[in-house]
């Protein structure tokens, strides 16, 4: 039972809340509207509209919290794969952050959206946890196409797990963390935002956490992470 409920942690990527009903469409010629956690469902979905549309599909809008992290990483192949832009629609968490914004060349976050992430497939490294052989098995399996996935769309894979690292970590007053623009930006995301960039839902409930993070803090993490995750490569 412990390790079903482990894996199942790791399944879902560390979901914010509970999400509302899902829906997916085609709401306009060249957009399509994906409302809810990224499942195989969901995503078998979106892909069969995203194929088969009548219309060349350029735009997803999204209002995510995340879910199943494999699933979310298909997901983010397909937005890299057909380069569509991205519009957050209130919220996108987890691995719809991890994998569905670092994939498009151009992310606008609406007013009052939040953006954030919740952790990665490197987070055993810096939060260590009991493993079973079947854990083991399935966080190797998902560190291994985290990191093609990371080298596909030229994006530092560090952006999923920067604020579990030590010396940002103990400064977390939230579950979501994410960073302000030029961060991402040197990251390798393509992400605008209409309005000021905040953590904060529209109704004021604190959602993530926003860190600034100086150009040479940055690369002191950046740094980091490639020795601690160098055995992964070996």
């Amino acid at each position: 039972m412990r390790f079903f409920l482990l894996l199942s942690v790791l399944l879902v990527g560390c979901k914010t809340t509970q999400q509302s009903v899902a829906e997916i469409s085609e709401v306009s010629p060249g957009t399509i509207y994906f409302q809810g956690e990224t499942s195989k469902q969901n995503v078998e979905k979106f892909e069969q509209l995203l194929v088969n549309s009548d219309q060349q599909i350029n735009t997803l809008v999204i209002n995510s919290q995340g879910g199943d992290v494999m699933v979310g990483l298909h997901l983010g192949g397909l937005v890299h794969e057909y380069q569509l832009d991205v519009v957050v629609h209130e919220l996108c968490a987890s691995s719809c952050a991890n994998y569905v914004l670092t994939a498009s060349p151009h992310v606008l976050v609406e007013e009052q959206a939040v953006i954030g992430w919740h952790g990665g497939s490197l987070q055993p490294l810096y939060v260590p946890m009991e493993q079973p052989p079947e854990v083991a098995s399935y966080i190797a399996k998902w560190q291994a196409a985290e990191r093609q996935f990371f080298d596909i769309i030229n994006v530092e894979q560090a952006v999923t797990i920067i604020g579990m690292m030590p010396g940002i970590t103990e400064k977390r007053d939230s579950a979501i963390y994410s960073y302000d623009a030029q961060t991402l930006k040197r990251l390798g995301l393509h992400i605008e935002f209409a309005g000021a960039q905040t953590g904060m839902s529209a109704s004021g409930e604190k959602l993530a956490q926003v860190f600034e993070l100086e150009e040479s803090v940055l690369n002191h993490f950046l740094m980091l992470n490639d020795i601690v995750s160098a055995e992964l490569i070996n």
